[in-house]
C-alpha cells in the first residue's frame, strides 16, 4: 500500500504502530465492500459513514466528521452558486458514487435529479471526477478530506467551483469493524488507541498534512 498516501492511511498506520495490529488493505469498490461486510466475508473499512442499517452489522469507530461540498465545473454564463441553481439547470449532469450516503438534504436532491434522468452512477470517486475532467458530467459531491487527490490527478484544480450546500448535521465517519467477525476486546482496543489520538493531538496533526488548519480542526470529533 506504499503507493497509496492520504487521511486513511496515515491513521490505519498509526493505530497499527500504537497497537501491533496488522492491516491487509485490499481495494474494492464502495458497493462491494458493504456488501461483504454485510455478509461477513470482510472485517473493516475505512471512511463509513454510520447509519442506523450498518450499524446492525458494522461497530465504528468515529475518527472525522464533515458534509459534502458540490464540485461543480465552471459555467460562465450559466454560473451555478447553490444546490438549487443546479438543479434548476435542466442539461447540467451530476456523477455520483453508487452506494455513498451524502446527508439527507444532499440525499433528498439526487433522488430528485435521478428522476429527472441527470445522474450517472460509478463505482468508486476517481471515475467519477474522470467523467468530470472530460466533460461527462458537471458536477459531483465531495468532501475535503477527499477532493484534494482526486482534483490533483484529473488536472481538475482551475476548472471547478466549491459549494458547501449542505445545512445538515456533519456526517459522521469512522472505521467499520465487522460485528461478525472482529470480537469486542479488539474493536476497544483500536476505540482507545483511536481516543489516545484524538486527546494527544496526532489525529488533528494527520489532518493538517493535508488540510488547511482551519479545517482540520473543524474535522475533529
Amino acid at each position: 500500500m506504499s503507493e497509496y498516501v492520504g487521511i486513511d492511511k496515515d491513521i490505519i498506520d498509526e493505530l497499527a504502530r500504537r497497537t501491533h495490529c496488522t492491516f491487509t488493505p485490499v481495494l474494492e469498490s464502495r458497493v462491494r465492500i458493504w456488501s461483504h461486510l454485510k455478509d461477513g466475508t470482510l472485517d473493516m473499512t475505512v471512511s463509513g459513514i454510520k447509519t442506523r442499517e450498518r450499524e446492525q452489522f458494522g461497530r465504528f469507530i468515529i475518527y472525522f466528521k464533515s458534509n459534502n461540498y458540490l464540485l461543480v465545473r465552471h459555467h460562465p454564463d450559466e454560473g451555478v452558486n447553490s444546490l438549487q441553481s443546479f438543479i434548476n439547470h435542466p442539461k447540467y449532469r451530476l456523477a455520483i458514487v453508487r452506494s455513498f450516503k451524502h446527508g439527507e438534504k444532499i440525499d433528498s436532491a439526487i433522488e430528485e435529479l435521478k428522476k429527472q434522468g441527470r445522474v450517472d452512477e460509478y463505482a468508486d470517486a476517481e471515475m467519477v471526477a474522470r467523467m468530470l475532467s472530460i466533460g461527462r458530467a458537471d458536477a459531483m459531491f465531495s468532501m475535503p478530506v477527499a477532493w484534494g487527490p482526486l482534483i490533483s490527478r484529473n488536472r481538475l484544480k482551475d476548472d471547478l467551483d466549491f459549494l458547501n450546500v449542505s445545512n445538515d448535521p456533519p456526517l459522521l465517519h469512522g472505521i467499520v469493524l465487522s460485528r461478525q467477525r472482529i470480537p469486542p476486546e479488539t474493536v476497544d482496543r483500536l476505540s482507545h488507541a483511536m481516543d489516545e489520538m484524538r486527546k494527544d493531538g496526532s489525529l488533528e496533526s494527520i489532518y493538517q498534512r493535508y488540510l488547511p488548519a482551519d479545517i482540520a480542526k473543524t474535522m475533529l470529533p
